[in-house]
């Protein structure tokens, strides 16, 4: 039965994929060349790749990355204090759920990029737990970050749940043994989700396919 369910940040509790990918194709426009929502999802989301190699893919001269990049993170984190859009259905999904399980998040980001997106969200009191890129050495799809809330909860790997958007979110929590839900979003390519992931249309649909009839618990 499980215990615990591990939810993504980025993507999965808060729409911030979208604004990172914005706020790249705008400064990449800046620089001269255009990126697709395809490429993105492929490269980024699916591959891992980071964005001074997509930047260098695209085409924008070696010499004009790192501006194309800190013009980005200029564009993203204006847009990130202005207000962090929550994902539909996360909010009272995720406060149902903390009556039942122990929740945690198991993110690609780091502290500072956490705590800043989530400084006004209202929903860091339901997580037990927050594993950042400081935690671990790889980065998914490498299993580590998810290895390493498990470590820190210290249940078996079938009590664990990981909810992702991305290929390799999915593909981390998989290779750690974990049963994996996917919710994509508009930049997810599904194609590239590993095997035997299940996918959702939103969050809220977390509830129906946890619940257990009957007795007010919740099983997969």
């Amino acid at each position: 039965m499980i215990q615990a369910i591990l939810f993504d940040s980025d993507g999965v509790l808060v729409d911030t994929e979208r604004l990172f990918f914005d706020a790249t194709r705008t400064a990449f426009e800046s620089a001269g060349v255009s990126l697709s929502d395809k490429q993105w999802a492929r490269w980024y989301l699916g591959e891992g790749r980071g964005s001074r190699e997509i930047a260098e893919m695209v085409g924008i001269p070696q010499p004009r990355i790192e501006a194309a990049i800190a013009e980005r993170d200029k564009l993203f984190w204006a847009r990130i204090d202005e207000g962090v859009p929550i994902m539909p259905g996360v909010e009272e999904t995720i406060e149902g759920l903390a009556h039942y399980f122990r929740l945690a998040i198991v993110t690609g980001a780091s502290r500072g990029h956490f705590d800043r997106v989530h400084a006004s969200t209202g929903l860091r009191r339901f997580f037990q737990t927050v594993v950042t890129s400081e935690e671990y050495e790889r980065a998914k799809p490498h299993p580590q970050a998810y290895l390493t809330a498990m470590e820190r909860l210290g249940l078996n790997a079938n009590e664990y749940l990981a909810v992702e958007d991305s290929p390799r979110g999915a593909a981390a929590a998989v290779a750690a043994g974990i049963r994996c839900v996917v919710i994509p979003t508009t930049l997810t390519d599904v194609v590239l989700c590993p095997a035997g992931c299940t996918f959702l249309d939103n969050m809220t649909h977390l509830l129906a396919l946890l619940e257990l009839p009957g007795t007010g618990r919740f099983s997969v």
